[in-house]
């Protein structure tokens, strides 16, 4: 079948951000909850989350949305300014950009289904110039509108903005969160980007059509 429609997680997938996000949070979560945090609890709770679900978890309370957005700007603030300072890791994905010049040459629709906040959308947006393939007010970002991953209302969300049925939608992910979730949301291919967890892993999860390290490693043609 013909891929009609594109949908991107992003840190992990986009941006090989990941020991950056990790380092981040050990530190917060060190200074607030008092303990070191597990690798385990890493690949279980943050990546693919959202910061509402991880402070959940790591609190051992419920947050209302207000509170996990204003805590979760405080992560948020120490994370931005550390990609600033590390050239070397704030850039997208190598093959991206071209992979990206190409759906856009053959007119399929792509955005974004990201569990950060609006405000790291924007830093994104303006430092990594994403306006040239993706509309901001088409991108779905953690709002507290609807559950996080897994559950499948990110992706369902992300395929409606582009008005292509998520039947019809490849989703690039790198977490077992989001990898749940675009199996729950029933997309037509998920793709899986070796960043966080490892290729052997990876592959052997049902549902996923390819496993790639980088986007040179997978063409239009796939789709």
């Amino acid at each position: 079948m013909k891929i009609k429609g594109v949908l991107f997680d992003f840190n992990g997938t986009m941006l090989f951000d990941s020991e950056l996000q990790e380092d981040v949070w050990r530190k917060f979560l060190k200074n607030k909850i008092n303990r070191e945090i597990s690798n385990e609890e890493i690949h279980k709770y943050i990546h693919g989350g959202n910061n509402k679900t991880v402070l959940s978890h790591f609190f051992n309370r419920d947050f209302s949305n207000e509170e996990a957005e204003k805590l979760g700007e405080e992560k948020e603030s120490m994370y931005r300014d550390m990609c600033l300072k590390d050239e070397k890791m704030f850039k997208l994905v190598k093959g991206l950009p071209e992979f990206l010049d190409k759906l856009k040459e053959d007119g399929i629709p792509v955005t974004i289904a990201t569990g950060a906040p609006l405000s790291n959308v924007k830093f994104y947006f303006e430092y990594l110039d994403l306006g040239k393939w993706f509309d901001i007010n088409k991108v779905v970002y953690t709002d507290g509108s609807f559950k996080g991953k897994p559950e499948p209302d990110i992706f369902l969300k992300a395929a409606k903005n582009i008005d292509v049925d998520i039947e019809d939608c490849a989703v690039y992910e790198d977490a077992i969160l989001g990898i749940e979730a675009a199996k729950r949301a029933n997309a037509a291919k998920i793709i899986a980007v070796s960043s966080t967890l490892e290729n052997n892993k990876l592959s052997s999860i049902d549902g996923i059509s390819y496993v790639i390290k980088d986007f040179t490693e997978i063409s239009i043609d796939n789709l």
